[in-house]
């Protein structure tokens, strides 16, 4: 209770009640009335001050942009839309500043170019040419699906997809049941193989002190040198249907 002569504190409105209430209990159309009849639409609709509908790496003031477009203003991937959303909006054109980290891909994604010059060569061709779109490297995407260009140097015809829509959603499914745990193990002398729905194999040896989370990223020499010396691993091969 507020002692006498000091002002009483004003009631505040909650989010979808009547008048000035603060508690649904009371709120004197509850008992007639179910409790949507007592909602605000508006605020329904509207999210309160202070909360945010887009993700954190979006500003308040731009989260109209997603929402009308459906994309996020991330710099993971540079899109044709982004472009002109930062071409027709100063505000959106200093957040992607901040996001991508080198300043030349900044400039190539404002003046609408495919490559620029990074200060990062690639860890397997040393190039530093890389795309606008993902800031991969440039050589190693055209070495993996070369593009047909014409004698202007655009591109003339995309290459096929990698895959049909069914092998999509078949290794969507090979990688969900590898999330969910789902492993085969087999063990051949000192080595235990352990395959995964999606194919890859790990191989355990404690009594060798040897441990490969995923043996397909290692070279083939690495693989026949461990094979010469130890014949057991050439089972565990067989059993994983890799020879």
């Amino acid at each position: 209770m507020p002692l006498a002569g000091q002002m009483q504190p004003r009631p505040r409105r909650g989010p979808g009640m009547c008048g000035a209430l603060t508690r649904w209990s009371d709120c004197p159309r509850m008992s007639a009335h179910p409790r949507s009849s007592c909602v605000d639409v508006e605020a329904t609709v509207m999210p309160r001050a202070g909360h945010r509908l887009g993700p954190k790496g979006c500003p308040p003031a731009l989260q109209h942009h997603e929402q009308r477009h459906g994309i996020r203003l991330s710099a993971s991937k540079l899109t044709r839309v982004k472009r002109d959303l930062a071409r027709s909006d100063i505000a959106v054109a200093e957040h992607f500043g901040r996001r991508i980290r080198e300043a030349a891909r900044f400039h190539a994604f404002m003046a609408g170019r495919s490559s620029y010059n990074s200060d990062t060569p690639c860890r397997r061709c040393a190039s530093t040419v890389r795309t606008t779109y993902t800031a991969s490297c440039h050589a190693c995407q055209l070495r993996r699906r070369p593009l047909q260009l014409t004698q202007a140097g655009t591109v003339a015809s995309w290459p096929p997809a990698l895959r049909s829509r069914a092998g999509w959603l078949a290794l969507c499914e090979e990688r969900r049941r590898e999330r969910n745990g789902e492993r085969e193990s087999c063990t051949f002398g000192p080595f235990t193989g352990t395959t995964a729905p999606t194919g890859k194999l790990s191989i355990d040896a404690p009594a060798l002190g040897l441990h490969i989370p995923d043996l397909s990223r290692h070279p083939f020499d690495f693989i026949h040198n461990i094979v010469q010396r130890h014949p057991d691993l050439l089972e565990v091969l067989r059993w994983a249907g890799w020879t």
